[in-house]
This record gives structure tokens, sequence and C-alpha cells, in this order.
């Protein structure tokens, strides 16, 4: 909720949420891109699929997404990268190691977010931290 001319106003959705909490802190470009850009429709439709898929659904959308990329729109760390990082965060944490193996792309995802100044903080004060795969460990068995 944010008071704006004397008026409160109330975000029911994440989008209208990052747009409130950019706005704040003065970083709209930065986080959400510029105005009528490719870039902020996109950033817009990440942080709106965080309401209508599971966890597990969007790791693996994110996993085909990142084949080739390092961050989900552009070159930079944007509001699409830190709401999807918080959505799939504990239950990319509770995957043994050979689920997180399974989505290699989405977890070296995970891992670079979550090691960012700023994020790693935060990462490890929300208990949220993903340990990286043991290389001894075998695939799941299909038993």
């Amino acid at each position: 909720m944010t008071k704006q001319d004397g008026e409160t106003k109330t975000c029911t959705n994440y989008v209208s949420i990052m747009h409130e909490l950019a706005k704040g802190v003065y970083l709209q470009d930065v986080l959400l891109a510029k105005k009528d850009t490719k870039e902020r429709a996109e950033i817009e439709g990440f942080v709106e699929m965080t309401s209508r898929v599971t966890p597990k659904q969007l790791i693996e959308h994110l996993n085909k997404h990142l084949e080739t990329k390092m961050f989900l729109v552009g070159q930079n760390i944007t509001a699409a990268d830190i709401v999807a990082h918080l959505y799939i965060a504990k239950e990319f944490q509770a995957f043994i190691d050979a689920q997180k193996k399974e989505v290699p792309h989405t977890f070296r995802w995970v891992d670079h977010i979550q090691h960012l100044p700023g994020m790693l903080e935060q990462v490890e004060l929300n208990n949220i931290f993903v340990s990286f795969p043991s290389e001894k460990e075998e695939k799941l068995s299909k038993a």
C-alpha cells in the first residue's frame, strides 16, 4: 500500500508491486526497463508468470529459456530475475542433487543470481541458498 495525493493505493498483483517498489527506489528503468519497450513487456511477463504457474513448471520453462542466456531478459539483472528466483528458490533448494542436474541451465542461473552482490545476503538471511550438486551422486533410478 502506498499513499499518493492523500489517497491510499493498493497493489494487488506482482507486476504492480514491482512497479511500486522500483519507483520507490528510483530504479524503474534498471529493474523494469524503459517504458513501452519489448524488454519491459518481457520482464512483466516473467513476473506475471510466477502467479500463474507452479515453481516446478517455472523451473522447467526457465531451463529451456536460459540455454543461451545469463539473465532472463537482456544483459543485466532485472525484476524478472529477482521475482523468479525468489519464487523457485525454496522448491529448488529441496531438490536432490540429481534433480538439479536435470535442469542445468536453471541451476546455473539460480547459482549466478544468488551470488550477485546484495542478493547473497538476502538469500542467506531468508535461508534460501541453493547448494551446488555433488559430482559423486548418481542419476535418479527409474525404479
